[in-house]
């Protein structure tokens, strides 16, 4: 009944090649929701353990990212092919980070360096590098969080604002019709 108020303005498409579209992006929906998932998932994991040994989850951030990808090149649309690179780069650029982090366990040293330094296992020198380090990853993960919210908040406000733009304009074109519908009928 809905789709009896819609005129498009183009030819009719072929039913099976709509059915198969459906489908392909049907079953793309689902692989995304679970690579999305598979990422928060890992994601939450990740910064659970932030003071923990983070090589391993570096290292399962970036193939959850680069799994991702993956499920995306798989939709076959064109347009997404800088996407997905970008997101396989991250994905590499993870695992890369867990070979730095590997090297240096910077926030569990700082919460120790008082003890280390008392115990002459490291100079006052190393502790103030480390705690720059560390201070340097705060700023960089804050940035990280500031930017995320931004932007959710700007895409789902843009996304949210167009869908009821079009609810608007498709009840507007709704209630025109049934007005035409009524004025079709004599007042008695």
């Amino acid at each position: 009944m809905i789709f009896s108020t819609m005129e498009p303005e183009a030819p009719d498409l072929d039913l099976l090649e709509i059915e198969q579209k459906c489908d392909a992006v049907g079953k793309f929906t689902r692989a995304m929701d679970d690579g999305v998932k598979e990422l928060l998932t890992v994601g939450q994991e990740h910064w659970k353990r932030c003071t923990g040994p983070l090589p391993k989850e570096y290292q399962k951030i970036g193939k959850a990212l680069q799994s991702l990808a993956t499920v995306f090149s798989s939709s076959g649309y064109q347009g997404e092919t800088d996407l997905n690179a970008a997101i396989t780069e991250a994905g590499k650029t993870y695992e890369e980070i867990a070979g730095l982090v590997a090297e240096q366990g910077a926030i569990e040293k700082v919460k120790e360096s008082d003890k280390l330094v008392a115990t002459s296992k490291i100079t006052p020198q190393d502790k103030q590098n480390m705690v720059k380090r560390v201070g340097t990853m705060s700023y960089a993960l804050q940035a990280e969080m500031n930017h995320f919210h931004s932007n959710r908040i700007y895409d789902y406000n843009s996304v949210i604002r167009l869908y009821l733009e079009q609810q608007v304009q498709f009840y507007e074109t709704i209630a025109e019709k049934l007005r035409q519908a009524l004025g079709r009928f004599p007042v008695m």
